[in-house]
């Protein structure tokens, strides 16, 4: 395990500078990707089927704005794709990861 001194974080919630003041190009590059996570949610759902459950992992999530965008995003898409192919939508659990430093209680 890396020691604290080694562990790269983003600047606090409260300052100018924070990640969740400015983290609007990771939020571009979510929009641009959007149709390839879409078409390989559409294939594994076609290839899956019935798929129970859906585990989705956002690894450095921090927070901020773009915390809950990707994953509200694959929900979006999921169920949109299950509709319109007249089938249950499958459970979808989510797991939020970051730093330990990052305190989880400012993204609720």
């Amino acid at each position: 395990m890396a020691s604290s001194a080694n562990v790269h974080c983003t600047n606090a919630t409260d300052k100018q500078i924070s990640y969740a003041n400015n983290s609007s190009l990771q939020k571009k590059v979510l929009l641009k990707t959007r149709p390839f996570l879409e078409d390989t949610i559409k294939d594994m759902l076609s290839k899956m089927a019935p798929v129970p459950c859906i585990k989705v992992a956002d690894l450095g999530c921090a927070s901020g704005p773009n915390t809950f965008f990707p994953a509200c995003g694959i929900v979006d898409i999921v169920t949109r794709i299950c509709r319109e192919a007249h089938c249950e939508s499958p459970e979808l659990q989510v797991f939020l990861n970051d730093l330990p430093q990052n305190n989880f209680n400012t993204v609720f």
